[in-house]
């Protein structure tokens, strides 16, 4: 499903490429928090929080009236809080080489660092000239550092859906803000692959993001007859 997604942000940046050429391209930086322990994710068996940093590149955009398609490119760092609650929660049994007091080293609280990659796209609808809706799908690679009774360490992927707003500031700089769910796993590459899923917000600056002009309507000045 990941490498259909890429493959199909490729075609579009190639039909795209041949439409639309931008000599600024926007570009921002997000921050942002998830947690685990809130619905529909908040299991009571283990604890999983994350903050992150993530820089963006939109780097081919069409518009068409209040309607924008935004392909972007990502990169930052996740730094997550993991700890299991409930030791009876995971099963060893598929584990090919049973690592030593698994359910000890899971129990404590650890610190985990990810590096992600993600290729995505936003899709944007301008309410007006300063105010815009978009969605928002990221899909790549991370690599994560230590091993969750959910997930394996080593290589992974970031998978990220969303709902967002952007408000314009200045004339170059509009604030972003996003509504997003992430769910990680290895592509059952190696066991264990539950996953950890998460729900969050986003903040960040966005600068260069140009809205449509075509619909934007003057009020006239009413004259006498």
């Amino acid at each position: 499903m990941r490498i259909y997604f890429i493959f199909f942000l490729s075609l579009i940046l190639t039909k795209i490429s041949a439409q639309n050429e931008e000599k600024n391209k926007s570009w921002g930086l997000h921050f942002g928090y998830s947690t685990q322990q809130i619905a529909p994710f908040n299991l009571p068996d283990y604890e999983f929080t994350q903050g992150h940093i993530l820089g963006q590149l939109s780097f081919k955009k069409y518009t068409y009236k209040k309607l924008g398609v935004h392909l972007i490119a990502e990169g930052g760092y996740y730094h997550a809080q993991h700890q299991l609650i409930n030791k009876w929660f995971t099963s060893t049994v598929y584990f090919d080489h049973f690592p030593d007091a698994f359910h000890e080293e899971m129990l404590q609280n650890k610190s985990i660092h990810q590096v992600v990659l993600h290729a995505g796209i936003e899709i944007a609808h301008f309410l007006n000239p300063k105010t815009q809706l978009f969605g928002y799908i990221a899909i790549g690679p991370m690599w994560t550092s230590k091993q969750t009774e959910r997930l394996a360490s080593g290589f992974a992927f970031s998978d990220n859906f969303g709902m967002g707003v952007k408000f314009k500031l200045t004339k170059n700089t509009w604030l972003s803000s996003l509504l997003v769910i992430r769910h990680e796993s290895n592509g059952n590459l190696t066991f264990p692959n539950s996953g950890h899923n998460t729900l969050g917000m986003r903040l960040g600056v966005v600068f260069n993001l140009i809205a449509p002009q075509k619909d934007v309507v003057q009020p006239s000045s009413l004259s006498m007859p």
